[in-house]
């Protein structure tokens, strides 16, 4: 029993600590110098490696810059899209140069994700109902371009560490022109927001059941055209126009408008066009029929591969799985799930996050099951949109990361901040095995340490030890995680809950 405790709550670290992700990926310091570089080509090599370390700095600072709860990430990056909402308008509309803020603001997303970088693709599934379709479909493509760019910038920086690669120039080169430091990241981000600006100026009511006609066409044909023209009079950056210009383009020359190749591609329209492409598929839209997740990409490897960039491809499957994140499925055990993380070693078993039974009853435990370490099989593809039917917050799984069904409750209990410390009094406002709510009227901070007692439903429960997880202080509300508790407190509370 015990062994099968420590293993599931192994699997929820994986599924969830960052420091496990990073300890998958290895170590991505840059192993190689220039003196693997002979000759002529020694000096070039060593400004080129001196960049790929700072890219690989930028990545670390950017993933590790704050510790905020899934929730916590969305309101702010909520926020900062309300901004850069009314910006995009300022530039679609009023042809105003507010490109400058834009980048500031993209930079700024970025760093919102914080260490959820890697998870920021469940994000891509809450409904951002305020903003209209052309934006929302911007904000995802920004969403799944940095997802790639990030895991490129890791994946090639594997590569290089790899002992057959030391010392070949050429491969340092095509490495380098896939990692992305902190400046390309922003541009590449810009490019995402701006793709579309070419159809916010001329279908600014376009929305997902916008049907195009004849008439119509002319103005999707010609949005590239329209938004390089757009870009170019606000003096903006031309690589930047240019992956505007190109994200209807494929690498085989069956793109429009131009049918240019793979040679004429900068780094951001590799990534802009899959994610464009992607985003189209698994959302629905005015062009193109809506796929599951999973039928998507496996539509674009056996399809469409030769259509955009393999190291984009592949490093989509690692950020995202087979199974992409956020996609919903039912496996062998009839468990109806979210596929919350993804494993970098096999995509076609990614971590699940177990809701519902088969008859559509919320689980009181949340079991997260990693497929690579389990029996269980991927039996059925659930489409989100028949959940919702059933379910009207089903998107609230996306951002929550609790292993317990939560409560409301309005219970009076008492914290001490060391055992030898007197109670002072609490207000508890949510309650479930695994952690609770509270009003507490001192000051907490993120990290502190705390002993609970209370009493629920006529049995007490004392001495629980907990966790500061955030705090909000102006209304005085804390989230406390459990973190020692003994075994028949925390049954009793699965079971009375």
């Amino acid at each position: 029993m015990e062994k099968k405790k420590d293993k599931h709550e192994q699997i929820i670290k994986e599924a969830i600590d960052k420091a496990q992700y990073q300890a998958v990926e290895q170590k991505r310091d840059l192993l190689i110098s220039a003196d693997d570089y002979s000759g002529d080509f020694k000096r070039e090599a060593k400004d080129v490696i001196e960049r790929i370390k700072q890219a690989n700095e930028d990545i670390n600072y950017i993933e590790f810059s704050h510790d905020d709860t899934l929730r916590m990430v969305n309101q702010k990056v909520n926020r900062i899209l309300l901004e850069i909402f009314g910006v995009m308008n300022r530039i679609a509309i009023g042809k105003e140069n507010k490109i400058k803020e834009l980048k500031e603001l993209s930079y700024k997303l970025i760093l919102a994700f914080g260490n959820k970088l890697d998870s920021m693709l469940l994000l891509l599934h809450v409904k951002r109902r305020e903003f209209p379709y052309l934006f929302r479909h911007s904000v995802n493509v920004f969403i799944i371009s940095i997802a790639i760019a990030v895991e490129l910038t890791k994946m090639m920086t594997l590569k290089l560490n790899d002992e057959s690669s030391k010392g070949d120039f050429k491969v340092l080169t095509s490495s380098n022109n896939k990692i992305f430091d902190e400046y390309e990241l922003t541009n590449l981000a810009t490019s995402a927001f701006l793709h579309d600006v070419g159809l916010m100026e001329s279908m600014p009511e376009m929305n997902e059941n916008t049907r195009i006609t004849i008439k119509n066409r002319s103005k999707v044909d010609m949005h590239p055209n329209d938004a390089f023209h757009l870009l170019t009079s606000l003096k903006t950056d031309y690589e930047i126009r240019k992956a505007v210009f190109q994200h209807h383009e494929r690498i085989d020359g069956s793109g429009y408008p131009n049918s240019i190749k793979k040679l004429f591609f900068n780094k951001y329209s590799l990534v802009l066009s899959f994610a464009n492409t992607l985003e189209l598929m698994t959302t629905r839209n005015p062009f193109s029929k809506k796929f599951h997740p999973h039928n998507a990409i496996m539509h674009i490897l056996t399809k469409e591969r030769l259509k955009f960039d393999n190291d984009v491809i592949l490093a989509y499957c690692r950020a995202a799985s087979l199974y992409p994140i956020g996609s919903w499925l039912i496996l062998s055990n009839k468990r109806i799930g979210l596929v919350f993380k993804s494993n970098k070693t096999n995509f076609k078993r990614p971590i699940i996050k177990c809701i519902y039974t088969a008859e559509m009853k919320e689980l009181l435990q949340k079991e997260f099951v990693d497929l690579s370490q389990s029996n269980l099989k991927i039996m059925e593809l659930v489409d989100i949109e028949s959940l919702e039917l059933l379910n009207k917050n089903i998107e609230s799984y996306f951002l929550d990361e609790r292993e317990f069904k939560r409560v409301n409750v309005s219970i009076e209990g008492a914290i001490q901040i060391s055992q030898t410390e007197k109670s002072l009094p609490v207000m508890i406002k949510d309650l479930s095995a695994g952690g609770l709510r509270m009003e507490y009227a001192k000051y907490l901070k993120m990290g502190d340490k705390i002993y609970l007692n209370f009493e629920y439903k006529g049995k007490a429960l004392s001495k629980i030890k907990g966790l500061v997880v955030w705090s909000h202080t102006g209304s005085k509300q804390y989230g406390i995680r459990f973190i020692s508790i003994d075994q028949k407190s925390r049954e009793f509370l699965l079971e009375s809950i």
